[in-house]
């Protein structure tokens, strides 16, 4: 289906974003203002380390500020919907016309690798080339997204090759995550029964965005619209990143406290 023959509209899309950039942005605006207010959050910080050739770890540093760290990757996403929704909004619409949206990428891959590094700092990894690591990787994944949509703008049958090298490379800091999350699954505490839940449920929210590019290349029934996957997009980013920034928000307090 061309763009042109969609029944969703710009204007829709539009509205949406800026539904999306005001969600983001309170939510982002309440954890920034509790990260100041809440003493455990004020205080809180993770203290990463590094090992040299000798295998002697050593402290490196302290990230101070963990609350106020979540609360940028929902400003993030918040800002990047303002822009597509007003000053950027007529090169958006171009690229959708185009099949593509790389100001997605662009944010994801920044916004999502900063989530997914807290994600695993909460998890244990505290080596900071390990972290650095998966940033890299995570924002890669993304920056394949980018390339996927380039790749078949024009094309009439679709090469997967970017979709499978972002899967290769997306699921590097998910084993990283895995090894820690089941080195200490067997120790965690009876009030910390619901984290394999929450394990689980981050891993579908983070894989929920490539689900829905690869129903849109397969144009899976409704995703034979690319706008619908578009839309779709906006969901997922509300949903799956509310979840994800509120968990680890949470999981910042309940570490701070212990």
């Amino acid at each position: 289906m061309e763009v042109s023959e969609s029944p969703i509209t710009f204007p829709q899309l539009k509205k949406w974003n800026t539904i999306m950039a005001a969600a983001h942005g309170i939510q982002g605006t309440v954890m920034l203002l509790l990260a100041f207010i809440v003493d455990e959050y004020e205080d809180f910080t993770f203290t990463l380390t590094t090992n040299n050739t000798s295998f002697a770890q050593r402290e490196t540093f302290e990230l101070e500020y963990g609350g106020v760290l979540v609360a940028s990757f929902l400003l993030m996403s918040s800002l990047a919907h303002f822009l597509i929704a007003f000053p950027l909004y007529e090169r958006y619409t171009q690229n959708l016309e185009r099949k593509m949206n790389p100001f997605r990428w662009f944010e994801y891959a920044l916004s999502s690798s900063v989530m997914v590094i807290l994600i695993a700092m909460l998890f244990g990894v505290l080596d900071i080339w390990t972290l650095i690591i998966v940033f890299f990787a995570n924002a890669a994944m993304n920056l394949f997204g980018y390339s996927m949509e380039l790749q078949n703008q024009n094309s009439s049958e679709v090469n997967w090759m970017n979709y499978i090298f972002g899967w290769f490379i997306g699921l590097a800091p998910w084993i990283i995550i895995s090894a820690y999350y089941f080195d200490i699954s067997s120790a965690l505490p009876d009030d910390l029964d619901w984290v394999p839940f929450v394990y689980v449920a981050m891993i579908i929210a983070f894989m929920s965005f490539a689900v829905n590019m690869g129903l849109q290349y397969a144009k899976v029934g409704p995703w034979v619209d690319y706008l619908y996957g578009e839309r779709m997009y906006q969901i997922l980013s509300l949903v799956a990143k509310t979840f994800m920034a509120w968990y680890v928000f949470f999981g910042v307090f309940t570490a701070a406290t212990f």
